[in-house]
């Protein structure tokens, strides 16, 4: 009897223990999931102001700090950076490094390379090569790889953020709606424009453009994105609630766009 009731409290033990690490589990892909989707920064022009951004994130007690590079590598080329450490209790559990080289002329980009890398708790990599005189993309993870049709619009998962920026000239209402390549597959990857709204962060109060990111596939989803339309529409915050019911928020802390200091407004 002894036995039996050690053995019940032992299962239960277990059973709310990989509870907890599920739950955890789920917060942590959620935040390095926002902390991707957020390199936002630029205006229509020539060529592309280089910028370093940094944030901070939250949801479910754990702590994200990323990074975010938009660098020049030649006359038209540029790769963009993020890197996301996520913590909890001063350990880390998580780590993101995503990387899109691509090339920008007559205001258009055309991705060359894209990578991506998840450690920690959960991992994942992916990477996709993009050659336009075949018009066909090689794309491959852990487990396989294909060879995908492109369109002369394809963006890769990262530089699709980039793209929104450049397009958003101001807070007026309109729908953006861009083409990824995302695995063996194109997505549609649709954002609208609420208005305009000022807003505080770590770095102060920006007057900022507020869109929606429109997940079709989840109307349980939501994610409202903020950008700094005096800063080349820089990303300012994010909100996202997943359909659990989970929320993440991701601030701005300190900018530098074409080597000046990124500040808020003044009062």
């Amino acid at each position: 009897m002894l036995a039996a009731e050690s053995g019940n409290d032992g299962w239960s033990h277990d059973t709310s223990r990989r509870s907890a690490v599920q739950i955890m589990k789920r917060a942590i892909l959620l935040l390095l999931l926002l902390l991707s989707n957020g390199s936002l920064s630029g205006l229509a022009a020539d060529t592309l102001e280089e910028f370093s951004a940094f944030y901070t994130a939250t949801t479910n007690g754990i702590h994200g700090a990323a990074e975010r590079h938009l660098v020049k590598l030649s006359e038209n080329d540029y790769r963009l950076n993020v890197s996301l450490d996520a913590k909890i209790g001063g350990f880390e559990i998580g780590e993101l490094e995503q990387a899109s080289v691509f090339s920008y002329v007559n205001d258009t980009i055309r991705p060359l390379y894209y990578s991506y890398q998840v450690s920690g708790v959960s991992s994942a990599n992916e990477t996709v090569i993009f050659d336009w005189d075949t018009m066909l993309a090689l794309s491959a993870n852990e487990k396989q790889s294909w060879s995908v049709a492109i369109n002369r619009i394809t963006l890769d998962e990262l530089n699709y953020q980039l793209a929104l920026a450049l397009e958003v000239s101001d807070a007026s209402e309109a729908v953006y709606i861009f083409e990824t390549l995302n695995g063996n597959a194109l997505d549609q990857i649709s954002f609208r424009v609420l208005g305009e709204e000022v807003i505080s962060t770590p770095l102060g109060d920006f007057r900022c453009a507020k869109l929606q990111h429109n997940h079709e596939a989840n109307g349980n989803r939501s994610t409202t994105i903020w950008l700094a339309l005096d800063w080349s529409n820089l990303l300012a915050k994010i909100e996202q609630t997943s359909a659990s019911g989970m929320e993440i928020t991701m601030e701005l802390t300190n900018a530098l766009v074409a080597n000046r200091q990124v500040s808020g407004l003044t009062k």
